[in-house]
């Protein structure tokens, strides 16, 4: 019946009730998708770097304390939902969290620092830690939503070359002297790191109640560097424009954290100085999974790398031992072995603190790894249009991070 002599018209009406009925379909759709993501726990994307994190290593600090991310144990306040290569989500199982606290965490690895601060700009991220204050400058100028707090570091948190011992080149002590003789740490400083850094001697800085002042710094001195060199019989023979040992070329690979600007320009820098002694350096960047499976298997020539010393002779002991768990180096000292002996029979605090600077002297002659520096702070970057309860400003605090189910998020009631 309707569609008899007046299909003219018929025609003309039909599109437009079809248009009507599709977008009233649609946004009952679109309600139906804001009821779904509104019911959905609240979350915080945690922006993470491969080359620096190993899931492995990862913890979260919680109001309990901290707990590894991954590994068995039903004592932790949380739980892994999901995990894949590029995420890892976990679900918060307390029960007294306020309705604006988060209840899930995801962590997203990103191959490289552009790529974080990509997803920092776009708020695909809503927090992350960036060494770099650059990098951390160009988010808050990019997204106003984003505010970078800088955190004073950890204490003893240094960055080194570490060196595999049993390699026939870095075997040698004054080889390795004469590396460390060769890497520019003062232009490292004022470059690539803007001065923010205090030059390191060893591995206690400055602030360290085991701080041991009497120590080399081996400032940059490329003719010393030569000259020990040579006294170990490394000579450009064929001058092919590299020094070389009875056929055998001087070439290392430096492997370093992938995507970490301040690595990738402290790797540049290396390279640098050694090219001017003759000497080829093969830079590799892996992330850090890859870099804790070289360490542990000794598959490494050179690893530029973070490591963080306690206050402590265990701490010195498990990295410079002949049997610490973290001697990755495969170093050994007789002289150290005695010092821990000495240590471990005495009792008198005074006694225990000379023999700790007595170990820190060995270890600065014998240059087992080259020591490069301990930077002042790192950046936290927060969307503080979108949370707030995230720093702990109390008296006697210097605004650390609060566990993130203690963060709250803003304005729910717009979601």
């Amino acid at each position: 019946m309707f569609l008899g002599r007046k299909s003219g018209r018929t025609v003309f009406y039909l599109p437009i009730l079809f248009v009507v009925g599709l977008l009233f379909f649609l946004r009952i759709e679109e309600s139906l998708s804001q009821d779904s993501d509104q019911n959905q726990p609240l979350r915080i994307i945690i922006g993470e770097l491969s080359g620096r994190t190993d899931p492995r290593d990862l913890t979260l600090l919680t109001s309990q304390g901290s707990y590894p991310v991954l590994g068995s144990g039903n004592s932790k306040p949380f739980e892994l939902v999901n995990q894949t290569p590029a995420l890892i989500e976990l679900k918060y199982n307390a029960t007294r969290l306020r309705p604006d606290n988060p209840q899930k965490f995801v962590y997203k690895f990103y191959q490289s620092e552009r790529d974080l601060l990509s997803a920092l700009i776009l708020e695909e991220v809503d927090f992350a830690e960036l060494e770099n204050e650059e990098s951390a400058q160009e988010v808050q100028d990019s997204n106003a939503h984003f505010r970078p707090f800088p955190q004073i570091r950890a204490e003893n948190i240094v960055k080194l070359v570490c060196y595999n011992h049993g390699n026939p080149i870095l075997k040698s002590k004054r080889v390795r002297t004469a590396l460390s003789y060769a890497i520019d740490h003062g232009r490292i400083k004022r470059d690539i790191l803007g001065g923010k850094a205090d030059i390191a001697t060893g591995p206690f800085e400055n602030r360290s109640p085991l701080f041991n002042s009497r120590m080399n710094s081996y400032r940059h001195d490329p003719r010393r560097a030569i000259d020990l060199l040579e006294r170990e019989g490394w000579t450009d023979s064929d001058r092919d424009g590299l020094l070389d040992k009875d056929g055998q070329p001087f070439q290392i690979e430096l492997i370093y954290q992938k995507g970490l600007t301040i690595d990738e320009a402290i790797s540049r820098q290396i390279l640098i100085n050694l090219l001017k002694l003759k000497i080829e350096i093969k830079p590799r960047p892996l992330t850090k999974s890859a870099i804790n499976d070289r360490l542990s298997s000794g598959d490494f020539e050179a690893i530029l790398m973070d490591y963080t010393f306690e206050n402590s002779f265990e701490s010195l002991e498990e990295f410079f031992s002949r049997n610490g768990a973290m001697n990755y180096m495969g170093y050994r000292s007789t002289a150290i072995e005695q010092y821990g002996a000495m240590f471990k029979k005495t009792k008198d605090q005074g006694d225990q603190k000379s023999i700790i600077k007595s170990i820190q002297n060995v270890i600065n002659s014998d240059q087992p790894v080259t020591f490069l520096y301990f930077k002042w702070v790192t950046h936290y970057l927060i969307n503080v249009h979108k949370f707030d309860n995230f720093r702990d400003t109390s008296e006697k605090r210097t605004g650390e991070l609060r566990p993130f189910e203690q963060w709250r998020f803003k304005n729910l009631d717009k979601k």
